[in-house]
Order: C-alpha cells, then sequence, then structure tokens
C-alpha cells in the first residue's frame, strides 16, 4: 500500500507540472503574440497613411463631442475614405478585374511562337544592384518572360524598357537585364534588346520592325497583367499575332491573402493598387472609342 500511495503522489505531482508548464508554455505564447500584434500596430502609425488616419479619427472624436457638426462630417468622411482604400480589399478587387483575363495558371499550356516580348518598366539603374540592376515590384514579368523562353515558349527573348542616366552612366535599361540573364543562363535562346521606348506603343512599333527582319509572325507578349489589355490592343494594331501571359498579379494575389487584425490600420498598398486601376481604366477609355487611332503614349 505504501507504495502504491508513493506512486499515486508521485503521478499527481507530475500530472500537476505538466499543467504548470502547458500553462506557462500557453501564457508565453500568448504573450508573444500580443507582443508581435502591438508591433504591428505600431508599424502602420508609423506609416503616414495611418498616422494621418488617426489623426483624422482623433479630430473627428473630438468634432463630435463639442458637437461641431460640419468637421466631424468632413474629417468623418476622409476617414471612411482612407479606410475603405487603405485598410480594405476593394482596390486589389477594382485592380483583379484587368488582371482576370490574363491569368495563365499553367504556362507549358501556353503555343509556342517566334519570339517573347517582355515589355520594360521592371528595374532601373543602381550602382549598389547585382549586375547594376534595382528590380521594382514589377520584377515578376522578367521572370515569366525567362520561364516562357526556357520552356521553348519563343525562339527568342525581346526586351523593352526606357534608358538611365545616373552617376555618369547612360544606357538601356534591357541591356542591364540582358547582361543578367546571359550570365545566369536560364536558357540558350538569342535575347534582343529593343532601342530607347519612351512608351508601350514604342516597344511595339520596334517589336513590328524586328519581327518583319526575322520573319516572325506570332509572339508572347508579357507585362503586369492589369496593363496587359492596353499593351496587347497596341501590338495586335502592329498586325502580328499576340498570345498575352500576365504577370505581377497586384490585385488577385492581395485578394488571396488571409486577412489579418492589424490590417485595420490604413496602409499606402491599396492606394498604390487604386492608382493602377484609373490609370489603366483612364487610358483604356482614351484609346478604344477610336479604336486605337489616337491611343495614349503612356
Amino acid at each position: 500500500l505504501s507504495y502504491c500511495a508513493k506512486g499515486a503522489r508521485l503521478a499527481q505531482k507530475t500530472q500537476s507540472g505538466v499543467l504548470c508548464w502547458a500553462t506557462a508554455s500557453n501564457s508565453s505564447n500568448h504573450v508573444r503574440r500580443m507582443m508581435y500584434f502591438v508591433s504591428k500596430m505600431v508599424d502602420g502609425f508609423l506609416n503616414p497613411i495611418g498616422l494621418i488616419w488617426l489623426v483624422l479619427l482623433i479630430a473627428c472624436a473630438r468634432a463630435v463631442i463639442k458637437k461641431e457638426k460640419r468637421q466631424a462630417l468632413f474629417t468623418g468622411t476622409l476617414a471612411l475614405f482612407i479606410t475603405l482604400v487603405g485598410s480594405t480589399k476593394l482596390p486589389a478587387y477594382l485592380l483583379s478585374t484587368l488582371e482576370n483575363p490574363y491569368a495563365v495558371e499553367d504556362l507549358s499550356s501556353l503555343p509556342a511562337c517566334d519570339a517573347v516580348v517582355l515589355l520594360g518598366g521592371s528595374e532601373r539603374f543602381s550602382n549598389y544592384g547585382v549586375n547594376s540592376i534595382e528590380f521594382s515590384t514589377t520584377s515578376d514579368r522578367i521572370i515569366t518572360a525567362a520561364e516562357l523562353v526556357r520552356l521553348k515558349k519563343g525562339e527568342a527573348l525581346l526586351i523593352g524598357g526606357a534608358k538611365y542616366s545616373s552617376s555618369g552612366q547612360t544606357g538601356l535599361n534591357g541591356q542591364l537585364i540582358a547582361e543578367w540573364l546571359e550570365s545566369w543562363k536560364p536558357f540558350d535562346s538569342p535575347i534582343h534588346v529593343l532601342d530607347y521606348s519612351s512608351n508601350t506603343k514604342d516597344e511595339a512599333d520596334q517589336t513590328k520592325v524586328l519581327a518583319e527582319n526575322n520573319g516572325w509572325k506570332k509572339i508572347i507578349l508579357v507585362t503586369s497583367a492589369y496593363h496587359m489589355r492596353r499593351a496587347e490592343a497596341l501590338f495586335k494594331k502592329t498586325g502580328l499575332e499576340v498570345v498575352s501571359a500576365g504577370s505581377d498579379f497586384e490585385g488577385l494575389s492581395s485578394l488571396e491573402a488571409d486577412f489579418r487584425i492589424y490590417s485595420i490600420v490604413p496602409g499606402s498598398g491599396g492606394f498604390e493598387k487604386l492608382y493602377y486601376y484609373l490609370h489603366e481604366l483612364s487610358l483604356i477609355h482614351i484609346s478604344e472609342p477610336t479604336r486605337l487611332g489616337m491611343i495614349s503614349y503612356a
């Protein structure tokens, strides 16, 4: 009986120790989650958009307390606008309406063409970047185009873009990408760099000339999906057959992301997406009524 009693007491102590350890562990995890949440909230308010939003909320509350109706309406309306754009997925949804038609889940399903055309805008010159390249948020374009050529969907890669002038050095942004790809060698196909292009129309016109010189009829066009509708129309106007391969899905990827409670503090991402949407939509409506007769150069 003595041994049984000792065994029971030992089991109770062990169970008690396990419970204490579990409680302490849960408490520690809770503290870490709270600290993470607080850090994210503070980080949100360090963003100028979040800080302005907070000031507007305080001003609105103050105006309500003092019964200053006009001031309350003005600050409250501004705070609501910032909330809708900076905290919700409304801008992402709007942008996704331009992206959806050009989403390709499997690049290998695209038909083989004569060439892959990569539009510029994904990079700029930097003395501090790899191969003197500073990539932008649209660098998905480069990866998509390189993968298409690697999959033998085009016999050659054409790279468009503007020119850079920095620290006394000048050159083509497209040449920077070409040199980087040639050093990494993801494929053996030839790379052609288009001359300076100030806009998408310039890239389309130069591609047409190069296509005529090489006997190309069909191309795969790679650009940001929200920009594709306008770019596709410009390239089709040259007489080339165009297969569209969208990339850089800013809207669709944001819609897929899970909501986090700290996202209630507005950020700048929503405003960027709203700008992209309004920019593309305005230029589409300017160009399409005239059947591309007076298409924008932007």
